[in-house]
């Protein structure tokens, strides 16, 4: 974490003090937070942290049964011994918090790896997890539930969907603990294929495009990505540039991928005694290339015979 993004963390904390704030650090925290705290005055009253051993917290004792949060960080001295020593009174309502991979497994000499079948019948109503940067909530056991609710806000593209946190509602009398995802981003990210074969220029293929972002519906304020998919002729024109221009001002952010894959009618070169017909058809005998490397090699061997630039 970058000094910049500490300060406005904690100057956050700070600002909130009818909020109470429970830290864990994940594998990308180091101590910079933490340090950074510590350089600059006191830990705020309303921030709580997390060891490498059990730390728990009583958040609430009004009704008949407390609610107490359990958390601890992961090293590589306490990853095998560290879901033993989880000791908790059955009868109150028990919030865990950890950050790490979930696994059925426990594993070897790897302190972010969290054993899910160590966790079960523990008495654990909730079981916080981070790591796993999208939306996902399963049965742990009769009792309870865990949960990866995600980053607030999409990161890329391989972060698309929806993105919030998840609310509880307890009540502490029953001990019923309800929980609901909220969704939180103001900014969603989506990556649109849209099949391009037999399409042969950009402007065809705008108007493609456009026809399967209209189904979709996305908000002017999300991030798309275009991901053409497909097969092309050789001589297929697609600019990538032109085509995310052409919805640029529809939406926060456009990016379009080529993706599709060339498809060569071999037939067409038989006769021809350029060497452009010799180079196709000394690539089709070539064994060693599978159909889409030909594919490839063709599309960018045609560019450099017609005195184009070839930028891989």
């Amino acid at each position: 974490m970058s000094a910049k993004t500490a300060k406005v963390v904690l100057n956050e904390i700070e600002k909130h003090k009818d909020i109470a704030f429970y830290y864990l650090r994940g594998n990308h925290d180091k101590d910079s937070f933490i340090n950074y705290i510590k350089e600059n005055g006191d830990i705020p009253s309303n921030l709580f942290m997390f060891e490498d051993k059990w730390t728990k917290y009583t958040l609430s004792e009004s009704g008949t049964k407390k609610i107490c949060l359990y958390g601890a960080e992961f090293n590589k001295d306490n990853s095998s011994s560290l879901f033993y020593t989880l000791d908790m009174n059955t009868d109150d309502i028990n919030i865990v918090m950890l950050h790490g991979q979930e696994s059925e497994y426990e594993g070897k000499d790897d302190a972010e790896i969290i054993p899910i079948g160590n966790l079960k019948g523990r008495g654990i109503d909730y079981l916080a997890l981070g790591h796993i940067h999208a939306y996902k909530v399963k049965e742990l056991d009769s009792r309870g539930v865990y949960c990866y609710p995600g980053c607030l806000e999409g990161r890329g593209f391989d972060e698309c969907g929806e993105h919030g946190f998840m609310l509880l509602d307890i009540n502490e009398e029953t001990g019923k603990v309800d929980y609901e995802f909220i969704d939180f981003a103001c900014r969603k990210l989506h990556t649109v294929d849209v099949d391009i074969s037999g399409l042969d220029n950009s402007s065809s293929i705008i108007d493609k495009v456009r026809d399967e972002l209209l189904i979709k519906d996305y908000d002017k304020n999300d991030l798309i990505k275009i991901s053409l998919q497909g097969s092309v002729d050789e001589y297929a024109e697609i600019d990538e540039s032109l085509i995310a221009k052409a919805f640029s001002e529809d939406y926060f952010f456009v990016k379009v991928k080529n993706e599709s894959k060339v498809f060569v009618d071999y037939m067409k070169y038989a006769q021809d005694e350029s060497l452009k017909g010799f180079f196709i058809r000394a690539l089709q005998d070539d064994d060693t290339l599978d159909d889409e490397l030909k594919g490839e090699v063709v599309k960018m061997g045609l560019g450099a015979l017609a005195g184009e630039e070839i930028i891989q």
